[in-house]
């Protein structure tokens, strides 16, 4: 099922008390800083602890990026990767996942609690962890080339037993997005010989392969889930555009876009916040915000902004509502977190 989500950039709730319009929750932001090295730390997720897994790409050598894990004011390194963040993941208990390895096509799978087993499970393979849960269950997906047959399969590998590639009832390549404590999957499936357009999501829940609806168009891209079983994403809709999506109880939610514009859910919470990104008709990337009440809006529009900042994209959301993403500060690549202002 798919339903049109209301779009209201300007809404002002009202109080049910008093009958006087309330403010949206607004946010303080604060800049994540930088390495060592000058390199901006830029988020790739939070966790309810707070902990912020993070990463940051140096001048030298070039094309390596360093994976960070902070927690209040320590910043502990994880590892290091070729020309992609190597911290892809953080658990609500702190473990991390992503990949490692300095050189093209070298990259493996790790775990902070499994080390680098992508070489051990799938030699000569390119492989990366996407996802991990408290548990210890990582996700993620693995490169195959055998002559010219190119592949890639979505992983899932138990705290206990055996790595499992993923292949739903329609075949073809799969890639992991996300995974819960739940032990759900949220994964990505297109059919062989297939382009991008043709993409589907689905869920592993249970052992059962669950379809998630699109909105009407050709694909359908999972990108986040939430504890309670939640996927957000981008699908496209029949006129050929590209909206953030929320997937819950079997509906699949459109969550609208700027006129002309595009939009996509990055990440979201169960109290029906989604963050993500958006891109104006002009072409502009702002970082975004859905919720029932105020529809689709500009996080810049509720965020109480230093000068110079421009915020770019929402990649975690947690449950006390922080909120963190990639921005500028003028013009300068920089990684903020956003705390909901009790006085707005």
């Amino acid at each position: 099922m798919v339903r049109r989500a209301m779009l209201s950039p300007a809404v002002r709730l009202q109080n049910p008390d008093t009958g006087r319009p309330e403010r949206a929750p607004g946010y303080t932001l604060a800049d994540l800083g930088c390495h060592l090295d000058g390199s901006p730390l830029l988020p790739v997720a939070i966790n309810d602890s707070g902990e912020i897994a993070a990463c940051a790409a140096g001048a030298h050598p070039a094309g390596i990026f360093r994976g960070f894990h902070l927690a209040g004011r320590l910043c502990v390194p994880s590892g290091v990767a070729f020309g992609c963040p190597p911290v892809a993941a953080l658990s609500a208990n702190g473990l991390l996942a992503g990949a490692a390895g300095t050189a093209p096509k070298a990259l493996c799978a790790w775990a902070s609690h499994r080390d680098i087993f992508g070489e051990r499970l799938w030699p000569g393979c390119t492989s990366r962890s996407r996802s991990v849960n408290a548990r210890g269950d990582v996700a993620g997906d693995v490169h195959f080339e055998a002559g010219e047959l190119v592949l890639t399969r979505a992983f899932l590998l138990p705290a206990a037993g055996a790595a499992r590639l993923l292949t739903p009832p329609q075949g073809g390549t799969t890639t992991a997005a996300a995974l819960n404590d739940a032990g759900d999957l949220a994964f990505n499936a297109t059919p062989l010989g297939a382009d991008a357009g043709t993409s589907r999501a689905w869920l592993l829940q249970e052992h059962t392969y669950v379809p998630i609806p699109g909105l009407g168009g050709g694909s359908v891209w999972a990108r986040a889930l939430t504890p309670g079983g939640r996927v957000v994403g981008r699908a496209e809709t029949v006129d050929g555009s590209q909206h953030a999506f929320l997937w819950e109880d079997g509906t699949t939610l459109d969550l609208g876009a700027p006129v002309r514009g595009l939009s996509e859910g990055l990440a979201a919470d169960d109290h029906g916040v989604v963050v993500g990104r958006m891109i104006d008709a002009l072409g502009a990337v702002r970082a975004c915000r859905w919720t029932r009440e105020t529809g689709l809006q500009a996080l810049a529009d509720v965020v109480r902004l230093p000068a110079g900042w421009v915020l770019h994209e929402a990649v975690g959301i947690n449950s006390a509502g922080d909120i963190v993403g990639t921005g500028t500060w003028f013009g300068r690549p920089r990684g903020f977190r956003l705390r909901p202002d009790p006085s707005a």
